[in-house]
């Protein structure tokens, strides 16, 4: 007897056939009801005899699956061929094929609490989404049509429901296992286990391969890889950093066998609220559309199969740099460069700007201003002041209203027939005279 085996009460006037049409709806099936029973004849069972029925002759019923988790674009095709985009509570039945796009996630949660995650650009169908009647056992079978999958499946007891993910090229039949199938750039399927058992076959005839936790193989047209060490997780290397352009950049530590990696943000700690993901053959590792914000990347490292190995999920916290705006330039003292009875224009050296503030005063620190105004041009033609000793700077105006420093200082004096520079220009306060 199976543990998944169920176990009736025989009632008054039941047969072997009774029994079989009720509980497997095939009436021909109280052959093999009977030899697992010791019974050779269908005839009357006595009441309250215990008949056993195996699992394997159990009818299933329609199962299915729970969207947890959606990030990005993700879409779903049932059956009559009717594309639909899943959110969050959205019900998959057997049959139904789903695509994730570039940065676009899924998890999906079965009837007996396993997880199945998809990652960005990948395409299974449900191929078996069933469960059996009576013991509610789950047989779910999910075929990968590109891209990887990445499963949590619940522990039950032996023969107490399947769950396989197949490829063209193979097959891996688990029960109470974290372990990632995926089809690789040339065809071959890799598979990784994390934890628990596994059982790698080719589908076509020919010896499988049983993976322990830890180990990782390839399947190819023609075999089944030898199990292999998987990488150990590599560690971030210092902190992650904010480029401009909304760019966030990571360094990991150098790990012998290392060939690529794999980077995920999420936002929890357990690494399932994905957002966005990258794999970088180079160090350190940049993806670009993050905002600044505290995130949880999950990083992996691929060897030269193309085998991905263990995981570290760290809190990381993305800021933006210190504003590095370049300074606004410093415009040239003005001179003057024209003047007559009734006006004199000043004009200075400049890079393009906005605009211009010109101040022009009777003093050295500019607290007696005779001009205080601005210019969209690099020069300004003003009034004749009086007679006197006058001193004169600009400013750059940028376009959001801000300003820059002053220039330095220029002295200039207006006489009854001339308007002439005084001296060089004063670069700073410490110059000016006291």
């Amino acid at each position: 007897m199976s543990a998944s085996d169920i176990t009736v009460t025989a009632r008054q006037g039941d047969t072997l056939s009774s029994i079989a049409s009720q509980f497997t709806k095939a009436t021909s099936n109280w052959i093999a009801i009977g030899k697992l029973n010791h019974i050779s004849k269908d005839t009357s069972v006595p009441v309250g005899s215990a008949i056993v029925i195996p699992a394997s002759l159990l009818p299933d019923e329609p199962g299915e699956a729970r969207v947890i988790m959606v990030s990005g674009k993700v879409t779903a095709m049932g059956t009559d061929k009717q594309s639909v985009k899943l959110k969050v509570g959205s019900q998959l039945t057997e049959g139904m094929q789903i695509e994730t796009a570039s940065n676009s996630f899924l998890t999906l949660g079965l009837s007996d609490a396993s997880r199945v995650s998809l990652p960005s650009n990948t395409r299974i169908r449900l191929s078996v989404l069933r469960m059996a009647r009576y013991t509610r056992s789950p047989r779910t079978e999910i075929t990968i049509l590109g891209g990887k999958v990445e499963s949590q499946i619940s522990p039950l007891a032996p023969s107490m429901g399947r769950f396989e993910i197949r490829t063209p090229l193979a097959m891996a039949g688990v029960r109470g296992t974290y372990f990632r199938v995926g089809l690789l750039a040339d065809g071959t399927t890799a598979t990784e286990l994390l934890s628990g058992a596994v059982e790698v076959s080719r589908r076509t005839p020919g010896p499988g391969v049983t993976l322990q936790a830890g180990q990782g193989n390839i399947v190819s047209a023609a075999m089944a890889g030898l199990p292999v060490a998987l990488l150990e997780a590599p560690q971030l290397n210092g902190q992650a950093a904010m480029l401009p352009g909304r760019i966030a950049q990571f360094k990991t530590s150098t790990l012998a066998g290392a060939k690529a990696y794999h980077l995920q943000i999420s936002t929890d700690a357990r690494g399932e609220d994905l957002f966005a993901e990258t794999r970088s053959t180079g160090n350190p590792i940049q993806l670009g559309g993050i905002d600044a914000g505290d995130y949880f990347v999950r990083i992996s490292a691929i060897d030269a199969m193309g085998l991905e190995g263990f995981s570290r999920i760290v809190p990381v916290s993305l800021r933006p740099p210190p504003s590095a705006e370049s300074p606004t330039p410093i415009p040239s003292a003005p001179t003057v460069d024209f003047s007559d009875s009734r006006q004199f224009q000043l004009s200075w050296r400049s890079p393009t700007a906005a605009g211009f503030n010109l101040q022009v005063a009777r003093d050295v620190r500019f607290s007696w201003l005779q001009f205080n105004t601005t210019s969209k041009k690099p020069l300004l033609m003003l009034p004749r002041p009086p007679f006197g000793t006058y001193f004169t700077r600009v400013q750059i105006r940028n376009s959001d209203g801000s300003t820059g420093p002053y220039s330095a200082t220029q002295s200039f004096v207006v006489t009854d027939q001339w308007i002439i520079h005084e001296g060089e220009p004063i670069a700073s306060q410490s110059d000016w005279p006291r």
